[in-house]
């Protein structure tokens, strides 16, 4: 007898009722809207360090290129190393590597001025959008080919906060370097 009392006990601890299971599913929702954002923030921050990957390998090419000629290369051909399929001024990271058809990535163009004055940026860019108005972090980064340092200068509040975050600050900045400053670290963003 005493074992038919613990299977009688098991049994009803076993199963659970329609609102426990409401409550359960409720808590599971509730989580899951608390982390989608971060989700989303730490996908766009992994996109942001690609691009300033490639911003680097184009800086150091573009060092290479001024020390051998003097000047910078305005396009992607006349540097050594260049991402597959770029050609001209503009290079786009998901897509097509010229127009950019068919991906969501970067827009990389290359601006060749004077010693100071020359610089790469990566514009975050959506297919079929003129404006990006659908794109949920709008920004875009700044590298002088003589400086270390990386501009993050934001279009829209969500921008803001991934250019804070991503120059170490605690509160969303429309423009910030890298280094943790709220100022520009080039002279090309100004």
């Amino acid at each position: 007898m005493r074992f038919y009392m613990k299977n009688a006990n098991i049994s009803r601890l076993g199963g659970f009722t329609l609102i426990e299971l409401l409550v359960v599913v409720l808590i599971i929702g509730i989580l899951a809207a608390m982390a989608m954002p971060q989700y989303f923030k730490a996908v766009e921050r992994s996109r942001m360090t690609e691009a300033v990957t490639l911003m680097d390998s184009i800086v150091k090419a573009q060092r290479r290129k001024f020390m051998q000629t003097n000047h910078y290369a305005g396009e992607f051909q006349g540097l050594d190393v260049s991402p597959k399929g770029a050609s001209g001024a503009h290079y786009y990271t998901k897509g097509d590597p010229q127009t950019g058809a068919g991906g969501n990535g970067f827009d990389i163009e290359l601006t060749s001025r004077d010693f100071a004055g020359s610089y790469v940026a990566a514009s975050r860019v959506f297919e079929g959008q003129d404006e990006h108005p659908s794109l949920q972090y709008q920004y875009y980064l700044l590298r002088e080919y003589q400086n270390d340092n990386v501009d993050c200068v934001a279009i829209n509040q969500a921008g803001m906060e991934l250019c804070a975050d991503f120059c170490g600050l605690d509160t969303p900045a429309g423009h910030c370097c890298n280094n943790g400053s709220t100022r520009f670290c080039s002279s090309s963003g100004r």
